[in-house]
C-alpha cells in the first residue's frame, strides 16, 4: 500500500516597503522576539531578501513564513540601485512559487511618507507582479506618539484612496518595546490581520505564466517570441502604472523576463 503523502501546511507572507519603513522591526513584533536584524547599517542587506519562520501564531498547525524583502525607493532615484532591487525581487518571486506561492502581501509604511511614493511600491508588487491576485494589507509604523494609533488611518485613508492605494485591511502600530501597552496591542492587531486576510490557497506570481514549450525553448537556448511579448507587456506596465522612465523600464522588464532561478 502506497504511503500517503503528507501535506505541508504553511503560509508564505511577503513584507515589502521602502528602506527605513520598519519591516524587520515589524517581523520582530509579530514574532514577539528578535528574529530579524534591524538597524541603519543594513542597507546592503535590504537589497536582498530573508526568510523567517515565525513561532506558532494561532491555535492550529499552520506554519507561517515571512519574507523580508529589500527596500524599494522611488524609481526615479538611483536607478541602478533600484534595478538591482528589482532583480532580487524577481528571484524572490521564483523562490516563492517554488515553495508553494504567496498567501499575503503586507505593505509596511512609515507615517509621514508621501502618498505618491507609496503608490509606486504598491503598484509594483500588487498590480504588476501579482496582478491583484494576492490579498494585500497595510501596516503603518512609528505611531507611538499618537494618543489613539487608529486615528492616523481616519485622517489619512482618504488620501491613500485618492492615490488609488486600496488594501483589504490595515493596522496602525508601534514597534517600540518601551511602549508596553501599545506594543502588545500592535502585536495582536497585526496577528489578527494575518489571520483574517491570508489566503487559504497560496497564489503564484501573476506577472509571468510561461508554457512548457516556452520553458523548453529557453532551456535549449533558443529565442522564444513569447518572451519578447512578455517583456514588452511588462515594460508597458512599469512605465504606465509605476511611472518608470523608458530606459529603466526596459532594463527591469528584461531582467524579469530572462533572469533564471
Amino acid at each position: 500500500m502506497a504511503k500517503k503523502r503528507s501535506v505541508i501546511r504553511a503560509k508564505n507572507i511577503v513584507i515589502f516597503g521602502a528602506m527605513g519603513a520598519g519591516k524587520s522591526s515589524l517581523i520582530n513584533l509579530i514574532a514577539d522576539k528578535n528574529i530579524a536584524q534591524t538597524g541603519s547599517n543594513l542597507k546592503r542587506c535590504t537589497l536582498t531578501w530573508t526568510k523567517y519562520t515565525l513561532p506558532k501564531l494561532f491555535d492550529d498547525e499552520m506554519q507561517h513564513n515571512v519574507f523580508d524583502t529589500m527596500g524599494i525607493e522611488n524609481p526615479e532615484l538611483e536607478p541602478e540601485e533600484y534595478h538591482r532591487s528589482i532583480k532580487n525581487a524577481s528571484r524572490l518571486l521564483r523562490e516563492l512559487d517554488a515553495c508553494g506561492g504567496t498567501s499575503l502581501l503586507i505593505y509596511c509604511v512609515q507615517k509621514g511618507r508621501d502618498s505618491g511614493a507609496l503608490r509606486s511600491n504598491y503598484q509594483l508588487f500588487h498590480e504588476v507582479l501579482y496582478r491583484r491576485r494576492v490579498p494585500i494589507v497595510m501596516v503603518v509604523t512609528c505611531l507611538e506618539d499618537e494618543r489613539i494609533m487608529e486615528e492616523w488611518w481616519t485622517r489619512n485613508c482618504a488620501s491613500l484612496e485618492a492615490s488609488q492605494i486600496v488594501v483589504e485591511g490595515h493596522a496602525c502600530v508601534t514597534t517600540l518595546r518601551n511602549e508596553d501597552e501599545k506594543y502588545k496591542a500592535s502585536r495582536e492587531v497585526v496577528r489578527q490581520l494575518i489571520r483574517n486576510h491570508a489566503a487559504v490557497a497560496p497564489v503564484s506570481g501573476g506577472w509571468k505564466h510561461e508554457k512548457i514549450g516556452s520553458a523548453f525553448k529557453r532551456w535549449m537556448g533558443y529565442p522564444d517570441p513569447e518572451d519578447k511579448k512578455l517583456q514588452n507587456k511588462l515594460q508597458k506596465d512599469l512605465e504606465g502604472q509605476c511611472g518608470m522612465k523608458p530606459p529603466l523600464a526596459l532594463k527591469v522588464a528584461k531582467t524579469f523576463t530572462y533572469t533564471q532561478r
